[in-house]
């Protein structure tokens, strides 16, 4: 072979070995992009459900501070109401302890020669004072007897459950009829011809507690003695089924 020749030879050996170069690179940065599209799948997939994590996690915080706060209007409002039929009562009694007092002067009450007061030798035999556990206690039968005294109350109601998805509601945006968003735990459909909408609903399921909700909601299939309670999602739904309470409404 001539020296033409080798030179050539060897021109050609090095560009099919910058090709080969080039080709072996592409697909290093292939595999590179297919692991960075399986990374940015993964790392979505991971986003989307911790959004869904804390998603329901903020409902519920919500429902919980919502039945709180309605809790505590409640205290606020028989507490007022309390303290003054308590004023009220005071008055009366000292009214009716009053002695009137005789034309020659006033009335003189001799006390003990020994310093001691009137009723000291009387023993006590009950406590004087309740706990702040049994005031509390006292303050909740008070409030729901006055709320059960002024609501209506309605015998063998039947309760099922739904959640805000499509297939309960046939659409997932929240929004009731009385254009509040619904909220789990506290929001129920209810036929407005039995229980006005904004009504506070009061339900004891026979397990010896009161639970608060209110009617915000409406459904097709809610007729009569029948409230539908909202639910934290589908499968809750279908797990607590329907039960049979006893139902009180008050207009809030």
């Amino acid at each position: 072979m001539s020296q033409k020749g080798e030179k050539y030879a060897r021109s050609v050996e090095a560009r099919v070995q910058a090709v080969e170069t080039r080709i072996m690179d592409l697909e290093r940065r292939q595999t590179d992009s297919d692991l960075f599209t399986r990374g940015l799948r993964n790392l979505d997939t991971n986003y989307s459900r911790l959004l869904q994590s804390e998603s329901k996690r903020h409902r519920h915080a919500v429902a919980a501070a919502q039945r709180e706060a309605a809790r505590w209007k409640v205290n606020a409002a028989l507490a007022l109401i309390l303290l003054g039929l308590t004023a009220a009562c005071c008055v009366v009694y000292a009214t009716a302890q009053e002695e009137e007092t005789p034309q020659g002067g006033p009335v003189v009450q001799y006390l003990p020669d020994d310093g001691r007061l009137m009723g000291d030798s009387v023993p006590a035999l009950t406590r004087c004072y309740l706990t702040p556990e049994e005031t509390e206690a006292a303050e909740n039968e008070m409030i729901e007897a006055a709320l059960l005294a002024r609501a209506t109350r309605i015998d063998n109601v039947t309760v099922t459950h739904y959640d805000c998805c499509a297939e309960c509601c046939g659409k997932t945006d929240g929004i009731t009829a009385s254009g509040v968003r619904a909220t789990p735990g506290v929001t129920v459909a209810v036929d407005p011809a039995v229980i006005p909408l904004g009504s506070d609903v009061l339900v004891d399921y026979g397990d010896g507690e009161i639970h608060y909700y209110r009617a915000d909601d409406v459904g097709g299939s809610v007729t009569g003695n029948h409230i539908d309670l909202c639910v934290g999602d589908h499968e809750e739904a279908d797990a607590l089924g329907h039960r049979m309470a006893t139902v009180w409404w008050v207009n809030s």
